[in-house]
């Protein structure tokens, strides 16, 4: 085995220390996928079901696959589209996540415009979302929601007592306030989203008018809306170049500033949230189950088993493509154990945040169910709505509270994505070596981000209701879909073609550590994991048949106008493409082996070593100088040590 004391411009970087990586996996689990959908999909679902669906998927698919997809990627060295091709008829695994890196790129990219627009109503005074004198407001708005507000004129006024009602004989206080609760009042935040943004959010097409649908027509404007979008967008792209540039060697160092300002604000305003009055009642309901007849739904567990794999970066590439930058020797169980261990406990905290002030919502407007505590609020857009209500509300001026906050989301929705971009740079490189040299790797990024910024920036803004629609494409069964066959495939290819014992072998040399060939590993692989997803398939596709696809689609509360079937379509040509590709690109490997049809069979099944995965040549040394236990032609113990046989090594383990 060689060792290289230089560095070629076309080998394979690794990660600069282990705490880049940790917190690169940080960055992103601190992203999108915890303070924006997790949130979202536990309203969608009830609070408590959504929760306890996802933490018992999270357990019986999601520990066993992070394991697993870090295990491959540290020991393939290789981006997803060549990581399977040691299993002749896996490679399309890694086509169709090559595909999916495409699809949560621009996922979270439509999320990340919806943010840039709140960000950019920040710079005006008032924020428009907190006052209730704007064209857009009714009536029913009010500033200061109290729930024992009454006008003077239902009052009654008792000398030493106050203002009041009498019912059943009973004096019962009230505030003197310019309206009387009952139960259909609501806030400027919520009004902001219903009655303004949800009708005009396609701003670039209203122009004329982006000052009036951004700031309202009383506020004082601090920057033109253009220039504030631009500049944001500039820093937006700036950050992605300067982050994909050289592989991962400037991702990890965007990760120290992008996971430190980021978390502090969270905990700023989760403290916030759970001190708002009656944030109590929001929290009971995010633990405590209303109705257990609510875990029966298909669409519970269709959401809950697609954030497991959108919480974990698993079965689209993202965890292979980053642990693949790991050097081989990494104790990846280590990363694997933080990333389980963090990824529910920011989901969860960042959900307690708004399940606060939806208790105090709830409380304020006198609605006791808490499922009917926003009007006309729900999907994908009660995060956001839920955190310019808690910023209203802040301690102090809420000018600057809200451009922290915003400026923070914003950054942090930068970084959800690149795990998607390094999946998709990856596969290229590693499939034509010469795009890892830095002037094409930064001229491949640059295109890629033009290309991905015209789809997600563009589109919704431009065509009305269309950043909604591409969220409920995505949501409704594409996204879950996809990622069942995917894990499916992988599991069981992985499982029952590569092998248990060739697995764990694998795993023990590169850690030293006996734990990961223990028969649990092989039981969830091979067995409970599998069989828990094919469930929720099923599950769901039955959900689809009895209900329709309508039951699983994010409830949007778009004008009657806005729907049309496009969405049912791509998603049901989304699902296909995947499924068949998995297909084919097994028929055709199966087809390419010689032999007669048994065994082709057995040549496509089996593990094929004859040149080496990470180089394509049979050179037996590492991408980053390390051994590569590749060429592997038998397996077996003498004296109770294990021996791998490679085509040109012996190692013992």
């Amino acid at each position: 085995m060689s060792s290289f004391s230089t560095r070629s411009s076309l080998e394979r970087s690794t990660w600069p220390n282990k705490l880049e990586y940790q917190l690169s996996l940080f960055c992103y689990v601190l992203g999108l996928s915890s303070f924006w959908r997790f949130p979202y999909l536990a309203y969608e679902n009830g609070g408590a079901p959504f929760v306890y669906a996802f933490l018992l998927l999270y357990i019986l698919v999601g520990i066993p696959l992070v394991f697993l997809e870090m295990a491959w990627g540290q020991y393939s060295n290789l981006a997803p589209l060549q990581a399977f091709r040691t299993v002749p008829v896996m490679q399309g695994i890694g086509v169709c996540m090559l595909f999916l890196s495409c699809a949560v790129l621009l996922y979270f990219g439509v999320v990340s415009y919806y943010i840039l627009v709140y960000l950019a109503s920040c710079f005006s005074n008032p924020i428009p979302w907190t006052t209730c004198d704007h064209s857009w407001n009714t009536r029913k708005c009010q500033e200061i929601l109290n729930p024992n507000c009454a006008s003077q004129g239902h009052l009654t006024y008792r000398q030493g007592e106050g203002y009041g009602i009498v019912e059943n004989g009973e004096f019962i206080r009230k505030s003197v306030c310019n309206y009387t609760a009952d139960g259909t009042h609501t806030s400027p935040a919520v009004e902001y989203w219903t009655k303004n943004l949800v009708n005009h959010d396609a701003v670039c097409n209203n122009l004329p008018d982006i000052d009036r649908i951004l700031f309202g027509s009383t506020a004082q404007v601090l920057a033109p809306p253009i220039i504030i979008i631009s500049v944001f967008l500039g820093v937006r792209f700036l950050s992605g170049v300067i982050a994909m540039a050289k592989h991962i060697q400037f991702t990890g160092k965007v990760a120290y500033l992008l996971s430190t300002i980021p978390f502090a604000v969270s905990v700023m305003l989760l403290v916030r949230c759970v001190t708002l009055d009656g944030a109590v009642n929001g929290i009971i309901y995010l633990f405590v189950p209303s109705d257990l007849m609510a875990f029966a739904s298909p669409k519970l567990w269709k959401d809950a088993i697609g954030q497991v794999f959108i919480t974990l970066l698993t079965s689209w590439g993202g965890l292979i493509t980053w642990s693949s930058y790991n050097r081989f020797y990494n104790k990846y169980y280590v990363d694997a154990s933080l990333l389980i261990g963090v990824a529910p406990i920011l989901s969860i905290l960042s959900t307690i945040s708004v399940f606060g002030v939806i208790g105090h919502l709830g409380t304020m407007t006198l609605r006791p169910d808490l499922s009917k505590a926003l009007s006309n609020v729900s999907g994908p857009m009660v995060p956001l709505v839920m955190y310019s209500e808690a910023l209203s509300q802040m301690w102090g001026d809420d000018l600057p509270w809200s451009l922290v906050v915003f400026i923070s989301m914003f950054l942090s929705s930068a970084t959800a994505m690149f795990p998607c971009l390094e999946c998709i740079l990856s596969c290229i490189s590693d499939s034509v070596k010469i795009f890892r040299k830095l002037i094409l790797r930064i001229i491949t990024t640059i295109f890629l981000l033009l290309i991905s910024f015209g789809i997600y920036y563009g589109l919704p803004c431009l065509l009305q209701w269309t950043g909604l629609q591409m969220i409920e494409f995505f949501d409704t069964f594409s996204l879950p879909f996809c990622f069942i066959i995917i894990a499916l495939a992988e599991l069981l290819l992985l499982s029952y073609s590569f092998g248990f014992k060739l697995l764990g072998t694998n795993t023990k040399a590169m850690t030293r550590n006996a734990c990961l060939k223990s028969h649990f590993w092989s039981v969830m692989w091979g067995g409970v994991s599998p069989l828990v997803l094919l469930g929720c398939l099923v599950y769901s596709i039955v959900g689809i048949i009895r209900g329709g696809v309508s039951s699983m689609a994010p409830r949007l509360y778009l004008p009657h106008n806005a729907t049309n079937g496009w969405t049912l379509v791509a998603g049901s040509v989304m699902v296909g493409f995947v499924f068949l590709v998995l297909i084919l690109v097994a028929i055709i490997r199966v087809m390419q082996s010689g032999g007669p049809c048994i065994g082709r069979l057995r040549n496509s099944f089996t593990p094929h070593m004859g040149t080496s995965p990470s180089n394509g040549g049979g050179d037996i040394s590492h991408g980053n100088g390390e051994l590569f236990l590749s060429d592997y032609t038998s397996h077996r113990e003498r004296g109770g040590i294990e021996i791998l046989i490679d085509e040109d090594i012996v190692t013992s383990v």
